[in-house]
C-alpha cells in the first residue's frame, strides 16, 4: 500500500489522505491504470480501510511494488507530515530519491528545512543494527539527516546494538551505554498512556525541566522541521553526570 499515486494521463501525484473522501469514491469508479503508483508505474487500485484510511495498492497480478506497512504505519506517515504541514513546512509522504551510488530511497517522511534536507523514518518491525547503519550512511551520501523513530518493543535491541558497536570503536561500557550517535538518532515511540490519543515520541528536554517528554507524533513533525532536536551535552538532575545525546529544544517545537 501506499499514499501516492500518479495520475497516468497527466503525470500528476496526488495524496490519498488529502483527497476529499467525495472525490475518493468518484476515483474508485475509474477503470484500472488510471493511477500507477512506484518507480515501474504500476497499475494501482484505490481502497479504504476500516479504519477510513485512503490509500493505493498494486493491482492484482501486480505484488512486489511496494513494501508491506501497516495501517499504523502509514498513519503514523501522515501525522508527521500534518504536524509539519501546520507549521508551515513543505512536508512530503513516502518521497523518493537517490544516493551518487545510484541506490534508490524512498523516505517516510521528508522535509527541506533551514538547516537541510531532513527524512523520519518510523521503524514498526524489527531491523538488523547493520540495516540501520545502511540506510543511515545511503541518506548521509544523499545530502539528508535521517531520524529514526523505533517502535518501542524494539527500541531495546537498538540501544544495546548501538552500546556493542561503540565498544568495538573503543568505548568503555559505561561510556557506551551513555553514548548516543551523532548521525543517526534512534528516539522510541511508545504506546499511548490514560487520555493520550495515538503513539507518543519520548524526547528529554535541553533545559532539564522534566525527566522526558511525551509529544504527540503532530508536534514532533514540527518540532524535527523547525530544529528542536539537537545533539549535545545531556546533564543529569543533580548535574554530576554529563554524556553526549539527542534532546529537544522545546522553544523550537510544541509540546
Amino acid at each position: 500500500m501506499t499514499l501516492i499515486a500518479t495520475i497516468a494521463a497527466t503525470g500528476k501525484d496526488v495524496e490519498s489522505f488529502t483527497t476529499p473522501s467525495d472525490i475518493w469514491a468518484q476515483w474508485r469508479k475509474h477503470p484500472i491504470g488510471t493511477f500507477v503508483i512506484g518507480r515501474n508505474r504500476a497499475p494501482a487500485v484505490l481502497k479504504r480501510s476500516p479504519r477510513g484510511l485512503q490509500f493505493f495498492a498494486a493491482a492484482p497480478g501486480q505484488c512486489g511494488v511496494t513494501a508491506p506497512e501497516s495501517i499504523e504505519h502509514q498513519i503514523a506517515k501522515i501525522q508527521l507530515v500534518q504536524g509539519m504541514r501546520a507549521a508551515g513546512h513543505d512536508a512530503k509522504v513516502e518521497y523518493p530519491g537517490a544516493a551518487p551510488s545510484g541506490e534508490e530511497w524512498q523516505a517516510d517522511v521528508f522535509v527541506q528545512t533551514p538547516r537541510g534536507r531532513v527524512a523520519i523514518e518510523v521503524q514498526m518491525s524489527q531491523q538488523h543494527w547493520d540495516e540501520y547503519r545502511r540506510r543511515t550512511a545511503r541518506y548521509k551520501a544523499s545530502g539528508v539527516f535521517v531520524v529514526w523513530l523505533v517502535r518501542g518493543v524494539h527500541h531495546n535491541a537498538v540501544v544495546n546494538s548501538r552500546i556493542e558497536y561503540l565498544k568495538s570503536h573503543g568505548l568503555k561500557q559505561k561510556e557506551a551505554m551513555m553514548h548516543d550517535m551523532d548521525d543517526m538518532p534512534c528516539i522510541p515511540l511508545d504506546k499511548p498512556v490514560g487520555d493520550e490519543e495515538g503513539p507518543r515520541v519520548i524526547v528529554y528536554p535541553k533545559d532539564s525541566s522534566k525527566p522526558f517528554l511525551r509529544l504527540s507524533l503532530e508536534s514532533f513533525g514540527a518540532g524535527v522541521a523547525a530544529g528542536a532536536l539537537e545533539y549535545g551535552e545531556y546533564r543529569s538532575s543533580d548535574g554530576s553526570r554529563a554524556w553526549p545525546h539527542w534532546m529537544w529544544d522545546s522553544t523550537k517545537g510544541l509540546v
